[in-house]
């Protein structure tokens, strides 16, 4: 197999080969083992826990972005191993993922419970189950058309994350959380379903933006949207 890394290297990007003898299924990260103990010891990646998840190792693979950790490579004569995003990128494959807690604490993405004990509900926990597998691996965020365009818009891992929120018993915010609703911009949303295509946990952040986008219209804090005949409704 051929794999080719495309690397930012001594400032800028370059593209290396390399050839490698893969008898057997292989994820891509343990592809970038094997480049890295038998033919480049200098190469840099990021990964923490190798069992998916922990949200560290997105790549992209073909164009394709996906987690290394859970990507098996079976049958490909060639293939090509990019960064996650074309800035931030600190070397090699490595971005800088800073970004990822100055989302959530600007947008007060946490629980805030009360003093006094409150139970959860099995309905609310069935109806937040998805929303809770989110591992912050920023790859939403990456194929994410407003985001990659500079638009002020909170982004789907933001919106997964605070949709668990809003529908939790134990949050004290109430109309404060609800404002922070506001601030992240749902109607930014292109819903093009980028985000819920390339979530490697099936987490369908697209589905939370407009589950928000309908109680921040219910709040009276939103105006509803005139009839757009079921599509191109941004």
């Amino acid at each position: 197999m051929i794999v080719k890394v495309r690397r930012f290297k001594e400032g800028r990007f370059v593209t290396d080969q390399y050839q490698l003898d893969i008898r057997m299924p292989l994820t891509v990260l343990e592809i970038l083992y094997r480049i890295r103990e038998e033919h480049d010891p200098t190469l840099s990646f990021r990964v923490m826990c190798r069992a998916s998840v922990c949200g560290t190792c997105g790549v992209k693979v073909n164009g394709k972005p996906v987690l290394a950790c859970n990507t098996r490579v079976d049958g490909e004569e060639e293939i090509l191993i990019e960064p996650l995003q074309e800035v931030g990128v600190l070397k090699d494959l490595v971005v800088d993922q800073e970004h990822l807690p100055q989302i959530l604490k600007r947008h007060r993405l946490w629980l805030v419970p009360s003093d006094e004990a409150i139970s959860v509900s099995k309905e609310t926990l069935f109806k937040t189950a998805k929303a809770w597998d989110c591992i912050a691996c920023d790859i939403c965020n990456a194929v994410c058309p407003p985001l990659q365009e500079g638009r002020e818009f909170g982004g789907p891992m933001a919106f997964t994350r605070a949709y668990r929120i809003t529908e939790d018993p134990r949050d004290t915010l109430a109309e404060g959380r609800l404002e922070d609703l506001l601030n992240m911009n749902p109607r930014q949303c292109v819903h093009c379903s980028n985000c819920n295509l390339f979530c490697p946990k099936g987490c369908m952040p697209e589905r939370w933006i407009n589950l928000i986008e309908t109680k921040l219209v219910g709040a009276g804090l939103l105006s509803k949207k005139e009839e757009d005949f079921g599509f191109l409704g941004f």
